[in-house]
């Protein structure tokens, strides 16, 4: 009988420390004997400065660990070569993770378990987050989601998520990551698309990763950085796939909107700050949030990109 091909894939750039500890946790994993696995990591840079690490890892046995490149830099072209090694290794199934995350010991074989039990194309996980710096207390924390084992989910990201050649393969959806969108939002429109025909995807809440949240993103440049990053990749990912009109009418008066309470927020809590008034530091970083939304939103609708992702946090 032939065995299950698995591919875990990892996309990285200037980060081989984490790496590292992301392949170590996944060549601690216990899978049945039924399965073959390899991991894949793909590094999204000019440089190869992770080779050297992943071929010593994978002298040191167990999962065969495979080095790849994509010179290229943004975050879909990395995503694409992990789709274009899978279906050349013949993959039956393939699982996303990031390079600034462990996976728990049961992880895989959780999402595989689950797959097969609901009878799921996508398999979706929880990710924990562990800080190096607190947050600002004005920062809304991100929680796994609290859904019961199969819960059916309409998107999905790509920090933990197991998903069927069926999506991938030629003779299949043959669905790959949009090449705009470098700037974020990638993921979540490509499981969007994929649920938009026809593919089932659930919850695993036991198939848990824990994620590295360098102190360096927790600053509130960063932060604010980051809001106006996602609001633009959501608005021009509706452009790209639904077209302006529609995109216009979704978020254009929302952009309006956010821009002026946020810049309302802003004046009156920042002239309080200013003259002393600790009280408004919480209330004038959420308008700053709620502006850069806004911002990021009229940007996505114009195509003026934000660059958060030519950054990278961590090592």
């Amino acid at each position: 009988m032939r065995k299950q091909k698995i591919g875990v894939m990892i996309c990285t750039a200037q980060r081989p420390r984490m790496v590292s500890e992301c392949v170590r946790s996944i060549l601690a994993q216990n899978v049945s004997e039924d399965q073959s696995v390899e991991i894949c990591v793909v590094e999204n840079d000019s440089q190869q400065l992770s080779r050297e690490t992943i071929e010593n890892l994978n002298a040191e046995g167990g999962f065969p660990v495979l080095y790849y490149q994509e010179p290229v830099r943004g975050i879909p072209k990395a995503r694409n070569k992990t789709l274009e090694v899978a279906v050349e290794r013949g993959y039956d199934w393939i699982a996303l993770i990031d390079d600034d995350e462990v996976a728990d010991p049961h992880w895989l074989s959780e999402l595989l378990r689950v797959a097969q039990v609901h009878s799921a194309d996508v398999v979706s996980g929880p990710v924990r987050r562990r800080y190096e710096a607190p947050p600002p207390k004005w920062w809304k924390h991100l929680n796994p989601a609290a859904e019961t084992e199969g819960a059916e989910l309409s998107e999905a990201p790509t920090n933990n998520t197991l998903l069927s050649r069926k999506l991938f393969a030629k003779d299949g959806l043959n669905l790959r990551f949009h090449d705009a969108l470098t700037f974020g939002f990638e993921d979540i429109d490509y499981f969007q698309r994929a649920h938009d025909l026809g593919c089932r995807i659930v919850w695993a809440p036991m198939a848990g990763v824990e994620e590295e949240i360098p102190a360096s993103r927790m600053e509130p440049e960063r932060l604010i950085q980051r809001v106006m990053t996602s609001a633009a990749a959501h608005s021009y990912a509706t452009k790209l796939r639904r077209g302006t009109g529609s995109a216009v009418m979704k978020f254009g008066g929302k952009a309006i909107r956010r821009i002026i309470g946020g810049a309302l927020i802003c004046l009156f809590t920042g002239v309080a700050r200013i003259a002393g008034a600790g009280s408004f530091e919480s209330a004038y970083y959420k308008g700053r949030v709620r502006l850069a939304r806004g911002l990021g939103n009229l940007r996505g609708l114009f195509q003026m990109l934000p660059s958060y992702y030519d950054t990278v946090d961590g090592n």
